[in-house]
C-alpha cells in the first residue's frame, strides 16, 4: 500500500524542476491570454470613446453656431 504513495513522492521529487516550469508556462499562458483580452477590451471603450466625443463636439459646435452672440462678448 505505502509502495505506490512512496513511489509517486520519489517521481515527485525526481521532477520538480519540470513540474514547476509546466506550471509556470501555464501561468504564464493564462496571464498572457487575460491581459490580450483586457488590452482589447480597452481598445474598444477607447475607440468607444472617441466616437461620443466626436458626436458631442459636432453637436456644442452646431449649438454655439445657431445660438446668436450675446452683446457683452467679444
Amino acid at each position: 500500500m505505502c509502495k505506490p504513495f512512496r513511489d509517486y513522492l520519489s517521481l515527485l521529487r525526481d521532477y520538480t524542476r519540470e513540474i514547476v516550469t509546466f506550471g509556470g508556462f501555464c501561468l504564464m499562458c493564462f496571464v498572457y491570454s487575460d491581459f490580450r483580452r483586457l488590452a482589447c477590451e480597452q481598445s474598444t471603450t477607447a475607440a468607444h470613446t472617441v466616437d461620443v466625443l466626436r458626436s458631442m463636439d459636432a453637436r456644442l459646435a452646431h449649438i454655439e453656431h445657431a445660438t446668436p452672440a450675446r452683446p457683452d462678448e467679444k
